[in-house]
């Protein structure tokens, strides 16, 4: 409230001819029915603004919880896969490299000894362990991307969360225009009918004539005519 006075009587000094006049406008003076208006409309305005404020805090500590919660599902629902599915990637890394020691071995032994024997039967155990380990790693991928295709991903959770945001900031929008018309009632744009009834009584009441005193020449009563509108600000109001 104020802020609001300072304001009203800055340009109340800075549109009147005399400091001294604002000063017996303003100060002294009971609060008149603008002022008093002005004053409840800016009440209902903070009232207003602090009721979004409120509203927005709620919706997005809302939005924030609920994201945690299905970001936190989202990786513990493939958690336990994931783990399992490195340990059967861990299992085929070290079988791939016994397999290859073994084979090494027995190529060892064929030049060696000519144990062409042994070498078949290692070829033939190695080709099918190595079938084996393939099969498991195609069965362990797909069911890594079978867990990472099941809905919601982390990007659904994302676009749904913007989804909600835009449908709230709808009405937040609406919430905000309210207060900015709150806030557009604090001051009546139209003059006070107490101001157009002294300009009228200025301008129509012949003041132009006392102001011309004897001098009843058309021409000097049409200059004190013009002072007056000069000074009260033109014809209309």
């Amino acid at each position: 409230m104020f802020v609001l006075r300072k304001s009203f009587f800055g340009n109340l000094r800075k549109a009147t001819p005399s400091n001294s006049l604002s000063a017996r406008l303003v100060w002294g003076r009971k609060m008149g029915r603008y002022e008093r208006a002005a004053k409840n409309s800016l009440e209902e305005a903070t009232a207003l603004a602090s009721g979004i404020i409120d509203t927005v805090r709620h919706d997005l500590r809302r939005e924030e919880v609920r994201l945690e919660e299905e970001m936190r599902d989202r990786v513990q629902s493939i958690q336990a896969l994931l783990n399992e599915v490195a340990s059967i990637q861990d299992a085929i890394i070290a079988g791939s490299s016994e397999i290859k020691r073994e084979l090494e071995k027995a190529k060892k032994r064929l030049v060696k000894y000519g144990d062409r024997e042994l070498m078949v039967t290692q070829i033939i155990g190695a080709a099918t362990r190595l079938g084996e380990l393939r099969t498991l790693h195609i069965d362990a991928v797909e069911r890594i991307q079978s867990a990472l295709a099941r809905p919601p991903s982390a990007v659904d959770i994302i676009e749904r969360m913007t989804k909600d945001l835009l449908k709230l900031s709808g009405s937040w929008e609406s919430a905000a225009r309210v207060v900015d018309e709150s806030i557009a009632d604090v001051v009546d744009a139209n003059a006070p009918v107490e101001l157009v009834e002294l300009h009228r009584e200025i301008s129509n009441n012949g003041y132009d004539l006392i102001l011309a005193g004897d001098d009843r020449d058309p021409e000097n009563i049409e200059k004190c005519r013009d002072k007056i509108r000069e000074l009260s600000g033109g014809d209309t109001i």
